[in-house]
């Protein structure tokens, strides 16, 4: 009796294996930093100990809150859960301007680092820009004075302030 055998030749691991072979080791998304770091916010937040109520009786709890300024610039949002929670008029509004010659020496740094590192991107340091707008940002809320509660608000380049009646 004779069996006739054809001779098959396999390419790669995923040939033999049901499942799909990957490499070793970590990925990017696996790695704790990434995976539990909090994730990165464009508004302040604000650690607000007080209890605020409006004249209706409606009050707010004491919580955290990210604070927003609307796009018109006239009105400081507590957003909490997405949802905003209570809407403060703007007092006085700071808009400082931007350096126009800072943003370009920032740009061709980021640019050298690139080209540097194009061919190794293992050893390319990581990217701080986003770490360094969130240090840059910063909401506060005093209580200082006996008629009403000063809301700090500050994001880059502006500041706004709002007043709160107590």
């Amino acid at each position: 009796m004779i069996i006739d055998c054809n001779l098959i030749t396999l390419n790669s691991p995923e040939d033999i294996l049901p499942y799909p072979a990957t490499k070793s080791g970590l990925l990017d998304e696996d790695k704790g930093y990434i995976k539990y770091g909090y994730p990165s916010s464009s508004y302040p937040i604000l650690n607000m100990p007080y209890i605020l109520e409006d004249y209706d009786g409606n009050s707010i709890p004491p919580g955290h809150y990210e604070i927003v300024l609307s796009t018109d610039r006239k009105t400081l949002y507590f957003v909490e859960s997405n949802k905003i929670k209570a809407a403060v008029p703007v007092a006085k509004l700071v808009e400082k301007a931007v350096n126009i010659e800072e943003e370009r020496e920032k740009i061709k740094e980021r640019e050298k680092l690139a080209k540097k590192y194009k061919n190794n991107k293992r050893r390319k340091p990581l990217d701080q820009t986003e770490r360094k707008k969130q240090a840059d940002m910063e909401a506060s809320i005093d209580a200082s004075n006996a008629q009403y509660y000063v809301l700090h608000y500050k994001n880059g380049n502006i500041q706004a302030t709002g007043y709160i009646l107590k």
